[in-house]
């Protein structure tokens, strides 16, 4: 009986010696926000304050000053908490110390594997900056099921209404209003309604100002879109665009990265690591930032430590202690449709 050279014994294996590791893609929030004061205890705090609304009043001839106001009576504490991310990982003594793995080398495997966790841990900060998490105050410990601390992510921040942590929640004066955030489906979000987002950011903060919009794929579609135009017929449409570029090269570049309004300019930055309670949520959400007012203030910087040998393998973890400072929410905008 012949063999196929197929399936001959002892053939020797044929591995690339390149480890195909799909990207984990940009963190936006995380590499834009200012690093801020390391936070000396689980809850920090910071001031916020506000001036008065012009008065137009005049003034008598001769009047004395009979009335003073208190320059301090806009002030209020924001609060925040911090939290723990980890990951741990271990590799096998075998694959460590014997194993020459493709893509790794021998005696490398720990050291990839540490590297690739660092990773997943920043991906783990950025998805807990964007999220909708609220702050958690610590309670209980492992042994008893309890509960950990937990910060604040940019989508309880900007918020219009208070946040389910009363010790921590934002003065009322201080949350975002109402019309700085918009709830609408991606597919039919207009011109007109990010520009009302705009206006209501612009009265807020009484001047137009640069934003960086991080936003979900959906959300990033829709403003791609704003540059075509169809009829309001119900049996025809049409699809109208104008292009500015050379096109002797046969590519149509259909990207909006800056949009810019009357009040105020977008840049635009897509990402997978936003809030929402399902995917299509996610897609759809966006955040309206001045990374001038928005931290991450790191206790302990991700750093990797490793643990005692116990004859199974290396093993360590990463981890990071952080909080999330939203400066003054009230002045931010969101975009957050929820499918």
């Amino acid at each position: 009986m012949s063999t196929s050279i197929l399936t001959v014994k002892g053939q020797k294996q044929d591995l690339s010696d390149a480890m195909v590791l799909i990207e984990p893609g940009d963190t936006p929030i995380f590499s834009m926000c200012k690093k801020g004061k390391e936070p000396a205890n689980v809850l920090f705090q910071w001031p916020v304050d506000r001036y008065d609304s012009p008065n137009t009043d005049g003034v008598l001839a001769n009047a004395a000053v009979t009335t003073y106001a208190d320059k301090h009576a806009n002030r209020e504490l924001l609060s925040g908490r911090v939290q723990k991310v980890r990951r741990a990982f271990q590799v096998d003594d075998f694959v460590e110390n014997v194993a020459d793995l493709a893509g790794v080398g021998k005696k490398q495997a720990f050291n990839k594997a540490a590297a690739k966790s660092l990773v997943e841990l920043k991906i783990d900060i950025e998805s807990v900056l964007g999220s909708d998490n609220d702050s958690v105050a610590a309670a209980g410990n492992q042994a008893s099921g309890g509960t950990a601390n937990q910060t604040r992510g940019l989508g309880s921040w900007i918020s219009s209404s208070a946040q389910a942590d009363t010790a921590t929640a934002v003065p009322a004066a201080y949350r975002t209003p109402a019309g700085s955030i918009n709830t609408t489906a991606p597919g039919s979000l207009t011109e007109s309604a990010v520009i009302d987002v705009l206006e209501s950011m612009f009265t807020v903060r009484r001047q137009r100002r640069n934003y960086d919009l991080v936003c979900g794929t959906a959300l990033k579609k829709a403003f791609s879109g704003f540059i075509r135009t169809q009829t309001g017929s119900t049996n025809v449409m049409s699809s109208i665009r104008t292009f500015t570029q050379d096109l002797e090269s046969k590519k149509i570049v259909n990207v909006i990265d800056i949009y810019e309004s009357d009040f105020g300019t977008l840049s635009l930055h897509p990402s997978v690591y936003l809030g929402g309670a399902d995917a299509a949520s996610k897609a759809a959400r966006g955040y309206v930032l001045d990374m001038d007012l928005v931290e991450i203030r790191f206790n302990r910087k991700p750093n990797m430590e490793k643990l005692p040998v116990d004859g199974a393998g290396p093993r360590g973890y990463v981890d990071a202690i952080f909080g999330v400072a939203c400066a003054n929410p009230e002045v931010l905008g969101k975009f957050a449709y929820a499918a």
